[in-house]
């Protein structure tokens, strides 16, 4: 299997601390408390459910944000939007994710990551259903030089109808090599239930990272171990369907390195493969959708 043939020959780029366990995210205090909102307007059940990850490079111009989304149909129709590196600033009035739910109509959950300035940095659900037991867990930390906080993982229960659907949010670090991307995302998906949708920006780059800081050449052009589908097939070893696996790259650096850093993966579902939407550019990363078919 790739992904077995990628931890051999990736190499190390940092130490990985412990696991840790899920926690309820109104557990955590003081800075890093959860925002939690219901939508003003619930859906009431459906088969069929639109699932988006976008990183939104910190949402800066929510309003901006709100239009691409709502003028994009593939976008504006979005049942469940998980989102990476929002933050909250006080001198702001509301929040960037209360800002946004309510230009969207949806509920949400926001946690903060790590402070930023004079803020929080962290990763949010939208739901147009009823989110109930949000949960965190801090990912093993990657003792890289940059680092001074755990990632985190951000999870929460989805109720459509007679259905609870898990969704799991996941923004890793990016100067990992894929056997430490395994193990830091590992804990956060290895033990979900039957329905669960993964999502987010798993950085999974075309590198080989030497001391984490040093990228080599992509890995590809010395191995077939390019960390995309090597996750992929760790995925699809713990029992997830792999939908974005053929949808291309979610990110352009300087239009010179194609990669493809965000995907969404399904576990109890009939995953209907989406697209990427390219021509949105309110950020560095595209946002990714794909349709999950709820058992009946």
């Amino acid at each position: 299997m790739r992904w077995c043939l990628a931890v051999l020959v990736a190499g190390c780029s940092a130490d990985l601390g412990p696991s840790a366990a899920w926690i309820d995210a109104t557990a955590r205090a003081g800075a890093f408390t959860p925002e939690l909102a219901a939508a003003p307007s619930m859906l009431a059940s459906a088969r069929q459910v639109r699932i988006v990850t976008f990183n939104v490079n910190k949402g800066q111009d929510v309003a901006g944000l709100a239009r691409a989304i709502t003028t994009t149909p593939s976008l504006a129709a979005a049942d469940i939007l998980l989102v990476q590196e929002l933050e909250a600033h006080p001198g702001e009035g509301p929040s960037r994710a209360r800002r946004l739910a309510d230009a969207l109509g949806m509920g949400y959950v926001y946690a903060p990551e790590r402070i930023e300035g004079d803020g929080t940095h962290g990763p949010a659900i939208f739901s147009r259903w009823e989110l109930e037991h949000a949960e965190v867990m801090e990912l093993p930390f990657a003792d890289l030089a940059f680092s001074s906080a755990p990632r985190i993982a951000l999870a929460a229960n989805i109720r459509i109808g007679a259905h609870v659907l898990r969704v799991v949010d996941l923004h890793l670090d990016t100067r990992l090599n894929v056997g430490e991307r395994i193990l830091q995302m590992r804990p956060a998906v290895l033990d979900e239930p039957w329905p669960t949708i993964v999502g987010g920006d798993l950085n999974t780059n075309p590198y080989a990272w030497v001391g984490d800081s040093v990228p080599q050449v992509p890995a590809g052009a010395i191995v077939e171990t390019d960390q995309a589908p090597a996750i992929d097939d760790y995925m699809r070893h713990i029992d997830y369907a792999t939908p974005t696996a053929e949808l291309g790259p979610t990110l352009s650096f300087e239009g010179l390195v194609d990669s493809r850093l965000d995907a969404i993966y399904t576990r109890g579902v009939l995953a209907v493969p989406g697209g990427v939407e390219r021509d949105v550019e309110v950020s560095d990363h595209w946002p990714v959708f794909i349709d999950a078919v709820l058992p009946p």
